[in-house]
């Protein structure tokens, strides 16, 4: 009887060890994948982080040309302001020339009218008329440049190049670029 209970007893322990070696087998599969899981989680994890810092870095350099951008346009429009009063400083300089002008033709008008002041009104009105074409004229050229320089002052805000040779050199390479 004694034997029995002991053979049962030592076969009941040995379906115990068993039973536990299945289970620690599952506890061990499960531990296995779950760090696996934890590994990839991990992985996750860190590349979101990296990806979050590059966003920022990005996001840093992004906020850095903005800035350098708005420098060179309040750069731009410095220089713009400055060659619109140096144009209108001009302008008043030609307008007091003009005046004087006036009165040199009035004061040569009132004087004597002997031949020398004849000749030189004369010479004064061909001055005068030669003067007044050749201002004509620099108005036309300058009229005409106006718009070459205004296209060119859009397409150096546009491309963000201020060299000509530069920027033609852009646009004959330009079918080359895109293909």
């Amino acid at each position: 009887m004694l034997q029995g209970s002991y053979h049962h007893m030592l076969d009941r322990m040995q379906r115990d060890l068993i039973a536990y070696q299945i289970q620690s087998n599952e506890r061990l599969d499960s531990f296995r994948s779950k760090q696996q899981i934890l590994e990839e989680e991990t992985e996750k994890n860190r590349s979101a982080k990296q990806e979050k810092t590059q966003n920022h870095k990005q996001m840093r350099d992004q906020i850095k040309q903005i800035a350098l951008d708005y420098r060179q346009r309040q750069d731009r429009h410095n220089s713009l302001e400055k060659s619109i009063g140096n144009k209108t400083e001009a302008i008043k300089r030609r307008e007091l020339r003009v005046k004087k002008q006036q009165i040199i033709a009035e004061s040569a008008a009132s004087e004597n009218r002997n031949s020398d002041e004849l000749s030189m009104r004369d010479n004064f009105l061909a001055q005068r008329i030669w003067s007044a074409f050749m201002k004509t004229k620099m108005e036309r050229e300058m009229k005409r440049t106006l718009e070459i320089e205004n296209a060119f002052q859009h397409i150096r805000a546009a491309t963000g190049h201020s060299d000509v040779q530069e920027i033609v050199q852009l646009f004959l390479t330009r079918e080359q670029t895109y293909s």
